[in-house]
């Protein structure tokens, strides 16, 4: 027969229980998006494909993440392939999730350069969103700040939730491309993103803030060479 002190304990825990949900629920559930994989490389410079970056990125993102116990969510582990509309399935099959995806970018003119955040046209949520990560990446990385944007993107247009698609640096750029290989880098991206996300998930829902002051820290001497 089971005696009193385990009828006890097991009364704890029922106590204890909901409490732990509240908690898990209160740190909230992030989706990270590494862009691109498998036959679809992304942009590609110097025999660096944007889908190893993107990957790496998302990765560290959940280190930091899961440090500070939030459940985190990768749509791909590894280098393969996976659709737009698949994607966005991942957050959507769980609710009350924040869904970030990864990028790096590419443009023809070598010295475009910067960091920017794009939301879904009209989502207010995704807008308050964009415009934590993207001040949260203004305050230590010294670039030019190309801000929030709204922008029809698949990805975004699939995903039920609040959403982002972040583009982390212009790899055509030669300057950002080298930073954007570096491992001491990438880690100053993902623990600002991280940053924001906590910080955005932490926000009452009916609280729609302004844009964050955007304060640029030195992390790297700029080369005039682009």
């Amino acid at each position: 027969m089971p005696s009193s002190r385990h009828y006890y304990a097991i009364w704890v825990l029922t106590l204890l229980i909901p409490f732990y949900t509240a908690s898990a629920q209160d740190r909230g559930h992030f989706v990270l998006d590494p862009g691109h994989g498998g036959k679809d490389p992304g942009s590609q410079r110097d025999g660096m494909n944007e889908k190893n970056l993107t990957l790496d990125l998302a990765k560290r993102i959940r280190k930091v993440l899961a440090g500070r116990g939030h459940s985190v969510t990768l749509t791909r582990e590894k280098d393969v392939y996976v659709g737009l509309e698949d994607r966005a399935a991942v957050a959507n099959r769980i609710p009350g999730c924040i869904f970030v995806s990864l990028h790096f970018n590419s443009h023809a003119n070598r010295s475009v350069s910067g960091i920017e955040t794009f939301y879904w046209p009209g989502s207010i949520e995704g807008q308050r969103l964009a415009s934590y990560v993207q001040g949260e990446l203004g305050r230590r990385i010294v670039t030019r700040n190309r801000g929030c944007k709204p922008e029809q993107l698949k990805v975004l247009e699939a995903t039920q939730g609040p959403a982002v698609l972040v583009e982390c640096g212009f790899i055509s750029n030669r300057w950002e491309f080298q930073r954007c290989c570096s491992s001491w880098f990438k880690q100053v991206l993902a623990e600002e993103i991280a940053q924001a996300l906590i910080r955005y998930q932490k926000l009452p829902k009916n609280q729609i803030p302004g844009k964050p002051a955007i304060i640029a820290i030195p992390v790297s001497p700029v080369s005039s060479d682009l």
